[in-house]
C-alpha cells in the first residue's frame, strides 16, 4: 500500500516540477534580463523531475518485481524519464540554455497524458502476461523507448531550428522591404 501512495506522490511532484521547468525555460526565452537566472531554475527543476521519475521507476520495479515497461502508463513514464535524461546530458555537454524550452513541454505533455488520461485501473502494476515473461523484455523495450526518445528529441530540435530560421528570415525580409519602400518614397519625391 505504501508503494502506491509513494507513486501517487511522486507523479504529482514530477508534474509540478516539470510545469515549473517549462514556465522557467519559456520565461528565459522571452525575458533574459531578469535579475535571477530562469534557465538555472528550469535546469534545477529538470534535475528534480529526473530524480522523482527515477525513484518512481525503482519503486514500481520493487513493487511489481519486473522492469516497469509492461503497460502504456509505465512505458510513458519511462519515456519521460529518458527524455529528461537526454535533456540533462545534452545540457551538461553543450550548455544550451534554450534546449529545455523544447524538451520540457514534451515531457509535460507525456506526464499529463499518462497521469490524467489513462484510466486508474490501467495505471496499476499487474503480473506480466506470458508473452512478456522473457529476458528480452528489459533489453528490447528499453532500447525501443530509448530510440523513441532520441527520435522525439531530434524532431523537436529540428522543428525549433526551422522556427528560428523562419523568424530570422522574416526579420531580414521585413527590414529589406521597409528599406526598399522608404528608398522608393524618397526617390519619387526627389
Amino acid at each position: 500500500m505504501i508503494y502506491i501512495t509513494l507513486e501517487q506522490i511522486l507523479t504529482k511532484i514530477c508534474c509540478f516540477f516539470i510545469f515549473l521547468s517549462t514556465i522557467s525555460y519559456w520565461g528565459y526565452l522571452f525575458h533574459k534580463d531578469v535579475f535571477f537566472s530562469l534557465d538555472k531554475i528550469g535546469k534545477g527543476c529538470m534535475i528534480l523531475v529526473f530524480i522523482s521519475l527515477t525513484v518512481f521507476l525503482v519503486n514500481r520495479w520493487f513493487y511489481s518485481k519486473h522492469l516497469p515497461l509492461s503497460n502504456l502508463y509505465e512505458s510513458l513514464m519511462f519515456l519521460s524519464w529518458l527524455l529528461s535524461l537526454i535533456h540533462l546530458v545534452l545540457d551538461l555537454k553543450n550548455k544550451m540554455n534554450w534546449l529545455g524550452s523544447t524538451i520540457a513541454p514534451s515531457v509535460l505533455i507525456i506526464q499529463i497524458y499518462a497521469t490524467l488520461c489513462i484510466p486508474k485501473d490501467m495505471q496499476g502494476a499487474a503480473i506480466l502476461v506470458p508473452a512478456l515473461q522473457s529476458q528480452w523484455l528489459m533489453m528490447h523495450v528499453s532500447l525501443m523507448l530509448l530510440s523513441y526518445a532520441t527520435l522525439l528529441c531530434g524532431s523537436l530540435l529540428s522543428l525549433t531550428l526551422l522556427v528560428l530560421i523562419f523568424w530570422k528570415y522574416k526579420n531580414i525580409v521585413e527590414s529589406k522591404a521597409s528599406y526598399f519602400f522608404i528608398r522608393k518614397k524618397i526617390y519619387i519625391r526627389g
